[in-house]
Order: structure tokens, then C-alpha cells, then sequence
């Protein structure tokens, strides 16, 4: 027996043609226990066994899932005949950056910081960073408190202008108003968006994980250049660079 698999785009497939035991199978083998179900009212009645699956028995499933959803199907003696791949790829090339990337522009730091109308200067470990994100579109580094995590993300930022917008998370909103100085100071065209504060049109946008996550139920947000950076403490996480649209989600 043969199905046909539809890539959607860079996370989400589907199969077609597949026996209803075969995605009963499917959404068991990615069936998890949910760690909160005992609150649930549903699992405190009986009425839900406080596992939650992913993969749905539509057939809907995660690129990422694709080598065990294969091993399964093969086990049934079922193998995929077509492929139907509908992601879109852009060509996005950078050239690396040196330590002198701000200070080649002219760029000083502004009045109040502790080296005030000195040059901007990259240290080397953040040039390092840099051309590592430049080289791996989706990758997760770990970066000492204090290294300047912010300069760094402010550097991927201007680099990714020239093929769209860019979204930067951060995970309060004493670290949006850091995040938004840290930009203003390197002269980016940057806007908030969060409480009574929502800069629509901006260059590059920050937000929080929480904000962003309502938005994209609401609204339906235009094809940019992704660039979702995740600046916490110790982390910093390019979790995309691409050209990427957002379809509108049912709440």
C-alpha cells in the first residue's frame, strides 16, 4: 500500500491515503503524558486519560517526526509513493563580520554608557557568535551572562535588513525596554510591542514569547524575514532565518 506525503512547509506534513489504523498507530507513537492533566477537570472526571498526542489522526504530523513516522509505516508494509514538497526557499547569504562591523559605520556608543563616544567595537567571542549564526539559520548557543548578548542580537538584526523585517523575543518586559536602548543606541529603526505599547511598521520588533503567541492568533502577519531570537540569561536561539508567512489561526 502506498501514501502520498505533503510537506506544508518547514515544520508542519501531512499523509494522504493513509488507513485509519495506520494514523491510529501514528498519533500513539507520539502520544505523551501531559504533566498538568491532573488539574484538568476532564481528567479529575475520568473523561480524558491526560495524554496528548502529536500527530493527529487527520493524518497531520511535524516534518521533525518524519524518520519515525517512515519506520512505523514501513513495520505496516506501507510506503510512500509521492511526495508533494511545497516549501519555499529563498537564497539568504551573509558575508562574516569583523570586530569593527558598528565602528565601520560610524557608530559610537551614546551618552550615559560607560565607554560614551568610543567606537563600537565587537569583542571576539560575539564575532564568533555572529558568523556562527550567520553560517547555521537555525542554531542554539549558550552565552555567558554579560557578554553582550543584546550588541549581538542588534548585529544579526541590521544584517538580516537588507531582506526583510525582524522579530527579537525576550523573555520579560524589563528586557523588551534594555533590548529596544540597545538598538536605538546603534541607530536601528526599532519598535515595542507589548502592553500600550504596540510601534506597528518598525524595521525590527520586540516583544515577548507571550505577546507574540496571542498576536499570531489574532492577526495574520505578513511575510517577512523571521529572525526570532531568544535572549534570556544565558541563551541566545536563531530559531529562524527565512522568508516566512504566518497563516491567520482560528482561535
Amino acid at each position: 500500500m502506498t501514501v502520498r506525503l505533503v510537506i506544508k512547509d518547514e515544520v508542519n506534513i501531512k499523509l494522504e491515503n493513509l488507513p485509519l489504523d495506520a494514523r491510529k498507530k501514528l498519533a500513539n507513537a507520539f502520544k505523551y503524558e501531559n504533566p498538568y492533566a491532573r488539574y484538568h477537570p476532564a481528567y479529575k472526571l475520568g473523561r480524558w486519560d491526560g495524554m496528548v498526542s502529536l500527530f493527529g489522526l487527520g493524518g497531520n504530523g511535524y516534518l521533525s517526526q518524519l524518520e519515525t513516522i517512515l519506520d512505523v509505516l514501513n513495520k505496516l508494509g506501507i510506503s510512500v509513493e509521492e511526495v508533494d514538497d511545497l516549501r519555499t526557499t529563498s537564497k539568504i547569504e551573509f558575508a562574516p563580520v569583523t570586530e569593527s562591523y558598528w565602528a565601520d559605520q560610524g557608530k559610537v556608543w551614546p551618552k550615559g554608557h560607560q565607554q560614551a563616544g568610543q567606537p563600537i567595537m565587537l569583542r571576539d567571542y560575539q564575532v564568533d557568535a555572529i558568523n556562527t549564526f550567520l553560517t547555521n539559520t537555525q542554531a542554539l548557543q549558550e552565552i555567558a551572562t554579560g557578554a553582550g548578548k543584546t550588541i549581538t542580537t542588534a548585529t544579526l538584526s541590521q544584517l538580516a535588513e537588507k531582506y526583510g523585517r525582524t522579530i527579537t523575543i525576550v523573555p520579560n518586559k524589563s528586557l523588551v525596554e534594555q533590548t529596544e536602548e540597545d538598538f536605538i543606541a546603534v541607530g536601528l529603526d526599532v519598535g515595542v510591542y507589548y502592553g500600550d505599547r504596540k510601534d506597528l511598521g518598525k524595521t525590527h520588533t520586540i516583544c515577548t514569547c507571550k505577546v507574540l503567541t496571542f498576536s499570531i492568533r489574532k492577526v495574520k502577519i505578513t511575510s517577512m524575514t523571521l529572525l526570532l531570537l531568544l535572549n534570556s540569561l544565558t541563551e541566545l536561539r536563531l530559531l529562524s532565518l527565512m522568508k516566512y508567512t504566518w497563516p491567520r489561526r482560528k482561535c
